[in-house]
């Protein structure tokens, strides 16, 4: 029988040797909260158990839509205190399993002075086109397949019966192209063969079993062309549609996403009406159009708007009441414009039950309409209450795991090692918020592991001390410190006088420094702005999210007091839109003053248009010289460094508006650049979110200085070449 003296040591061996794990690792506590729903820190770190019931009734209220795609908008708000999960929450409804696909929209900005249902509009193309994922697969690849998928399904069919019976007309033409397709020994057996195997569930992906049935991509997209020429119907819906299909089925079959992105932007706005359309009805048309598209395919559309306190009030010193009552009224109104669309509301109790009673009753009552849930009851609100100290455990333990498994016998050892479980117990018991625990639990870790008094150990063994427990000394002994302190504490206490220290030895251990926050949030959003912006159409399709950032970036430089040499922002106007088109009729205005020089009202555009959009985009944005009164001195257009050429009817426009005397001034942006102004507003509302209630924001100026030189000088030099 092994001696309980040897079981002791080897389990402070065991001991030993997991704080040295823990040291070399890090706290993993630090990142102690989700920052936008696509964090990895979620993945991490995720708990099934936490939330689940309330993960159960919001997905359920998804399928709702996905089996009725025609049921009225909704609003669903899901309320709790600030650190109580909400955006954790969101990530595994975007992320986690479901009964299907859904399209997902989480904005990152709220644009108050843009028409709202404009607004949502651009906040789907932006979602559609990005090269984010969810639930590990990008929304265009899954949507245009199964649109292709369909359609061909569709074309197929109708093709068959054309083979049986050898129609005349224009039947014998679409007869004679899928001969050429498939080749002249084809007959009515091979398209039944192919349509029997598009019907059954999805195996392949489309672009690959072509391929293997020898089929050509390109044959294939001029075919499909054909078919919805010859069946789709020639009112405005019905040509929306075809543009909508064209866009889809190359985007699937030949990965040549610039098509969908252009008609998503410019070429809708620029068919052949009887009568010329309005923005708005144009931006209504469109949208109804992308909705029925996805409504078909049983893919829902659930737009969920997190940290709404911070997406709201980027600015403090905004009107809360104006701005809460502009996003309500604008939510209301597109909810009676439009079917089929859900929309999820994370938001602090506090601040809903401030806003929502000041609100008409009309809007109210849209607001919290309750929506009844087949075996789940009816849902008004969702509400998030602190989790339980059982679910408290697995939290901890989840932390802890990845570094503890790496021992061979971690078995051994607790699953919330280093932390004891009346520790646990009693964090759970008297922090108010998931959030607030894990604070606790990282200044623990820091005291347990690194010995840090600098991570407010007093603190937190006042905490845990239990009720009545007094503290004998005020020295705080480290984890591998001798109990002789205690005879030492005595003698002061008897004698008066602190007796003398001898230091016998001094143990260095190297605790890492906690990482600057701000900067690390800067690196995360910049590298999910590169991959939302990577594929071809993603930049054309985020033209508006890329302004309202460009705006929000201007604002945030004023007020922090960001100089571009000697010029300084006096005032800016984050998004001013004017003419028709939806896309390209806004700019930023900026306002830069100098000591020395008269000032300049610099009018900043997004030139992001593609192929025929290009010279739409800039026809577009010269109109700002024709307003009246003038609204600028001068006009900045950024565009990709990839495509500064201008050639043929752009180039000549450009060099009449310069012959005019029209200040004009073209900068190229690099990939990095376009990601600054896409991230901005997100990692903003994640640096306000990451501060103690009350922060106020720390000053930025030189943090931005120093990562938005190069952008700074392209937005502010009055000068024009």
């Amino acid at each position: 029988m092994t001696p309980a003296f040897a079981l002791e040591d080897k389990q402070a061996h065991l001991h030993r040797r997991a704080l040295e794990a823990l040291r070399r690792a890090g706290n993993p506590f630090r990142n102690y909260f989700a920052r936008h729903p696509d964090d990895e820190v979620c993945a991490r770190y995720h708990v099934p158990d936490l939330y689940a019931r309330e993960r159960e009734i919001l997905l359920a209220v998804v399928d709702l839509y996905r089996f009725d795609p025609t049921m009225h908008s909704e609003v669903i708000p899901i309320l709790g205190a600030k650190g109580a999960g909400k955006t954790h929450l969101l990530y595994s409804i975007k992320h986690g399993p479901s009964k299907g696909h859904q399209l997902l929209v989480t904005p990152g900005t709220f644009q108050k002075d843009v028409d709202f249902l404009e607004y949502l509009l651009f906040q789907v193309i932006d979602t559609l086109l990005a090269g984010s994922k969810q639930q590990g697969e990008r929304p265009l690849v899954y949507i245009s397949e199964e649109w292709t998928r369909q359609l061909l399904l569709q074309a197929l069919q109708t093709t068959a019966t054309v083979g049986d019976t050898r129609r005349q007309g224009r039947a014998r033409r679409t007869w004679s192209l899928w001969k050429s397709l498939w080749g002249s020994g084809s007959d009515g057996d091979n398209l039944r063969w192919l349509a029997q195997v598009l019907s059954r569930p999805k195996r392949h992906p489309l672009p690959l079993l072509c391929r293997e049935a020898g089929l050509d991509e390109q044959s294939i997209v001029v075919w499909l062309q054909e078919h919805l020429d010859r069946t789709e119907v020639r009112n405005t819906s019905g040509r929306l549609r075809r543009h909508l299909s064209d866009g889809l089925v190359r985007a699937c079959l030949l990965q040549d996403e610039k098509v969908l992105a252009d008609f998503l932007t410019n070429g809708f706005a620029e068919l052949e009406y009887h009568v010329r359309p309005s923005r708005q009805e144009l931006v209504l048309a469109l949208f109804k159009t992308l909705m029925e598209a996805l409504a078909r395919l049983h893919v829902p559309v659930v737009i969920a708007f997190d940290q709404l306190e911070d997406l709201l009030l980027v600015r403090r010193t905004d009107d809360a009441r104006k701005v809460s009552e502009s996003f309500f009224a604008g939510l209301v109104q597109a909810m009676h414009q439009l079917d089929g669309l859900l929309f999820l509301i994370f938001a602090e109790r506090g601040l809903w039950n401030r806003f929502i009673p000041s609100l008409d009753g009309y809007i109210q009552d849209r607001l919290l309409n309750p929506l009844h849930v087949p075996g789940l009851g009816t849902v008004k609100t969702v509400r998030l209450e602190p989790p339980g100290e059982e679910l408290v455990r697995q939290v901890v333990a989840a932390r802890l795991r990845p570094t503890l498994e790496e021992l061979p016998d971690f078995t051994s050892l607790s699953p919330l090692f280093p932390f004891q479980d009346e520790q646990v117990s009693r964090i759970a018991h008297t922090e108010p918020t998931l959030r607030d625990m894990l604070q606790q639990f990282r200044k623990l870790f820091d005291h347990l592991v690194y010995g840090e008094a600098s991570q407010e150990p007093y603190v937190i063994e006042e905490r845990l001390r239990p009720a009545g427990a007094v503290r004998a000394t005020t020295h705080e002994p480290s984890a591998g410190s001798a109990p002789e302190s205690a005879p030492m504490a005595h003698q002061e206490a008897q004698t008066g006088e602190a007796p003398a220290v001898v230091i016998e030895s001094v143990t260095l251990v190297h605790a890492p420094q906690p990482p600057s926050g701000i900067a690390d949030l800067w690196a995360q959003e910049i590298h999910q702005a590169r991959e939302r912006l990577s594929p071809e159409g993603a930049i054309t399709g985020a033209t508006r999210e890329l302004q309202a950032g460009l705006g929000t970036l201007l604002q945030t430089f004023m007020d922090h007091g960001v100089k571009a040499n000697a010029w300084r922002l006096h005032h800016v106007v984050p998004e001013f839109t004017f003419g028709d088109h939806p896309t390209y009729g806004v700019i930023s205005l900026a306002h830069w003053v100098c000591k020395d020089s008269p000032p300049w009202r610099l009018a900043l555009g997004l030139f992001l248009g593609r192929g025929p959009g290009k010279l739409k985009d800039l026809q577009t944005k010269l109109t700002v010289f024709g307003l009246s009164p003038a609204v600028t001195d001068a006009l900045v257009l950024l565009r990709p460094a990839d495509d500064l050429n201008l050639s043929g009817k752009t180039r000549s426009l450009w060099d009449e508006a310069a012959q005019r005397g029209w200040p004009l001034r073209l900068e190229p942006l690099d990939l990095n650049e376009l990601a600054i102004l896409y991230a901005f507003p997100r990692w903003l509302a994640a640096v306000q979110e990451s501060l103690p209630t009350g922060e106020a924001l720390p000053n930025l100026a030189e943090f931005l200085q120093d990562r938005c030189d190069t952008l700074l000088h392209k937005i502010s030099m009055p000068a024009v070449t």
